[in-house]
């Protein structure tokens, strides 16, 4: 797929603006963030963040994995920019990830994807995209609903360090939950993890009145040499899982999906 001409909220100054101060310090992940994060920090030494923004998950990553391998890749230019400027021993690459990005299969142990995908109306080309370039962990997030056959997009204002210019947008991407599930089974991976909750869109996103599952996934890649299994399917998400989308699904216990984690990460270390 060639690269689409860059869109106009991807240099908007607000970008910079906004995550030169945020996003940069473990106490600003969000709730379903922190269920994966520091768990997956300890399982990896390489780490590419597809959306990198302004680079601030660095520290996030390096907080939890001291001598982690980081690489950060993004759509702006501009925040790409800032990030060398702010993090000179640290690669970062500009890149359009739904066009595919320049970096060999397996790149590694953890590909990120963390809020932007909502803004990607390509989005079944980045998850393919981030897939490959995964050697063992996609973590990522998504905004859902539960029914609908068909993912809907409506507009969000560019507004995050001030005050909305009148003219910038991004697309505002919601995904059917059905449509995800069985796109990430068609993966075939070995296991797949979800965390979610209901709230209310950012009142900068225009025509959606109804609350939205922010949801947060891993999905994890068989080894090439391992013999193919049923997935297993942990998730504490306000939708069910469907059996005739393949996948065992594992009883979260008394310690949810925490309990999950901690004995998936014993028996696949």
């Amino acid at each position: 797929m060639k690269p689409r001409e860059q869109p106009a909220w991807a240099e908007h100054p607000d970008l910079v603006a906004f995550y030169s101060d945020h996003r940069q310090r473990v106490e600003d992940l969000y709730p379903s963030e922190r269920k994966f994060l520091p768990w997956l920090a300890r399982r990896a030494t390489s780490i590419l963040d597809v959306g990198c923004a302004a680079g601030g998950f660095v520290n996030v990553w390096r907080s939890y994995r001291p001598g982690i391998r980081y690489t950060g890749v993004d759509l702006s230019r501009s925040l790409i920019g800032a990030a060398r400027q702010r993090y000179p021993d640290v690669p970062f690459e500009q890149g359009d990830c739904a066009a595919g990005l320049p970096f060999p299969d397996a790149y590694a142990d953890v590909v990120q994807a963390l809020g932007w995908l909502h803004w990607e109306p390509r989005y079944a080309e980045a998850l393919a995209e981030l897939w490959r370039l995964a050697r063992r962990y996609l973590f990522f997030d998504v905004r859902l609903v539960a029914e609908t056959l068909v993912a809907s997009t409506t507009v969000q204002r560019m507004a995050l360090a001030g005050p909305w210019d009148g003219r910038t947008t991004t697309p505002y991407v919601i995904l059917p939950w059905p449509t995800l599930a069985q796109r990430l089974m068609a993966l075939a991976p070995v296991r797949l993890w979800g965390y979610g909750y209901w709230g209310k869109p950012a009142e900068t996103v225009q025509g959606i009145e109804e609350p939205v599952c922010f949801a947060v996934f891993v999905v994890e890649k068989r080894s090439p040499a391992a013999v193919p299994e049923i997935p297993e399917v942990a998730l504490e998400l306000p939708f069910a899982w469907l059996e005739t989308w393949g996948g065992r699904q594992v009883s979260l216990g008394t310690h949810g999906l925490d309990g999950v984690l901690d004995d998936g990460g014993r028996r696949s270390t």
